[in-house]
């Protein structure tokens, strides 16, 4: 059974309603790390549903957390903000109304994108229009139940006047600087004593006053807690750190038990996604968005990315070197799904079969219909836009029997096809055609081997398999090494002893033109 529906078993286990919740801080870029636990949760909601329960999916905007460091795509003047709320951020860009419009407008599309629709909750919003007042009330009151608690479970110690509040301050409007020390059922006295944001030191304003409970929010594990009694939440996902023993979930987990009396929501622990073995850091730069996976790889296969293994094993990737390896899985996925390719194992099928319906942005589609992401690299480099890449996969019969929703998909898919190769691929993978015959040398035993090229080009089945396999025996025949062979061919199609990978990149070809331009060469002899 798929992860995913292990996952969904133990929720309906406990009930038929959920609500499974996912929450993102917005700090700047919000990258496929962040998006892992959305796209976690919408699939084990789908998951759910096919079973016959019911579950809602929440992406909670961690919008009232401080800005702790300066993304390195924001001008560094944004660090007079540091140690102030998100959500009172301007624009950095002056694009628009704010921040957090700024840094969720586009990831909101891209969830669009891959069928992600969630109930969207701003956590600055609901402070601001009173629904944690109750939350915040019980917290303060219990704020010795709860330093003893985070005592035990976590080691963390608190001195006696703490209290679970962080207050805005009136004056400079930081919310990581103050220290609440009072509260009279109403409002929450503070100082602005000063914090950390990130490794930078944030001094305090030295402002004191007075906060009410709207004005600022709970610390951030008992904040936790409070939102999963508040949303009902009854399963999340998030990252290992937290379910370390001792750690965010072990704390919470008491603290909405014994304070605030809900029940702690199922646990879906998940790996962090690296990037070239490193983590993933807003400040510095190196991020990969989910419409950056999606441009390149296609809606479908994105999702996949999620799926094709389970959410706490350990994911690479890269954009030069991960695309191609993912979307080939997909593929493969596909051709299992569809009956025209054997699982590695018999017991595997069943997983990959229900990866691939969980990565459909809709619904799978009704007939199998699939030209590779490898042969598609080659192929819209030939066509040069959507209508020459259609006429080289119709002269090929790519394009028999194809569906309008199968054709849709197919020019998405040759767009991702061609931002990857422009803007990632391994040069080797990458020509450009000599529109007309290149002036360059050719050797007699050049010559030889493009006279039985030719020969053979003429009648060989025009696929990259056969194509590659052909010329590969041409070298025997003519009496030299297969380089010569396939250095010749690179030298009159593009001007250059190097190319792409012969099969593929001929397939792309027209068959006439090929000839056409080998024959030029033949014509006399060149020197």
């Amino acid at each position: 059974m798929h992860w995913v529906d292990v996952y969904a078993g133990e929720l309906l286990e406990r009930g038929k309603k959920h609500v499974i919740a996912s929450g993102t801080s917005i700090s700047g870029l919000i990258h496929i790390g962040n998006a892992g636990d959305i796209i976690i949760a919408d699939a084990l909601a789908r998951a759910v549903r096919d079973a016959g329960g019911e579950a809602t999916v929440l992406w909670i905007m961690d919008d009232l957390d401080p800005l702790r460091s300066v993304p390195k795509e924001m001008p560094q003047e944004f660090a007079r903000h540091l140690g102030k709320p998100d959500a009172h951020l301007p624009c950095p860009f002056g694009h628009c109304q704010s921040f957090t419009e700024h840094f969720t407008r586009d990831f909101m599309r891209s969830l669009r994108q891959i069928g992600v629709s969630p109930v969207i909750v701003s956590e600055a919003e609901r402070y601001k229009a009173g629904a944690y007042d109750e939350e915040v009330r019980t917290a303060i009151k219990s704020a010795g139940e709860i330093r003893r608690i985070l005592k035990d479970i976590s080691g963390a110690e608190r001195p006696e006047d703490w209290l679970p509040f962080d207050p805005i301050c009136g004056n400079c409007g930081r919310i990581i600087t103050t220290q609440a020390d009072g509260f009279d059922g109403e409002r929450v006295h503070y100082v602005c004593k000063g914090g950390v944001a990130g490794k930078r030191e944030i001094k305090g304003c030295g402002h004191e006053g007075s906060a009410g409970i709207r004005d600022g929010k709970l610390t951030w594990r008992v904040q936790w807690a409070a939102r999963w009694r508040r949303l009902g939440v009854t399963c999340e996902p998030f990252g290992k750190e937290h379910a370390a023993a001792g750690g965010s979930y072990d704390t919470c987990s008491a603290i909405v038990r014994d304070v605030f009396h809900y029940p702690s929501p199922h646990p879906i622990k998940y790996e962090h996604i690296m990037i070239g073995g490193k983590k993933m850091s807003k400040s510095v730069g190196n991020v990969i968005t989910l419409q950056q996976l999606i441009d390149v790889a296609t809606p479908e296969a994105a999702r996949f990315f999620f799926f094709r293994t389970k959410a706490n094993v350990h994911k690479d990737f890269s954009m030069e070197n991960s695309v191609l390896p993912l979307v080939e899985d997909y593929e493969q996925a596909e051709r299992v799904y569809f009956g025209k390719e054997e699982a590695f194992s018999e017991k595997e099928a069943p997983d990959i079969k229900r990866g691939y319906e969980l990565a459909q942005v809709d619904k799978v589609p009704d007939a199998f219909s699939q030209v590779k992401y490898r042969h598609l690299l080659f192929v819209v480099q030939a066509g040069g836009d959507w209508e020459g890449t259609k006429r080289i996969l119709s002269r090929g019969g790519y394009l028999e029997g194809v569906t309008p929703d199968g054709e849709a998909r197919l020019a998405v898919k040759a767009a991702a096809a061609d931002r990857w190769v422009r803007t990632h691929a391994p040069e080797q993978m990458r020509f450009k055609l000599a529109e007309t015959p290149p002036e360059i040398m050719i050797a007699p035993e050049e010559i030889n081997a493009l006279k039985v090229l030719s020969g053979v080009l003429k009648d060989v089945k025009w696929e990259a398999g056969t194509i590659h396999d052909s010329v590969h025996g041409v070298g025997e025949k003519a009496g030299v090494p297969p380089k010569v062979v396939f250095q010749s061919l690179y030298k009159v199609l593009l001007g250059s002893e190097r190319g792409p990978r012969l099969g593929y990149f001929l397939e792309a070809l027209d068959r006439e033109f090929v000839l056409e331009r080998v024959g030029h060469f033949l014509v006399g002899p060149k020197d």
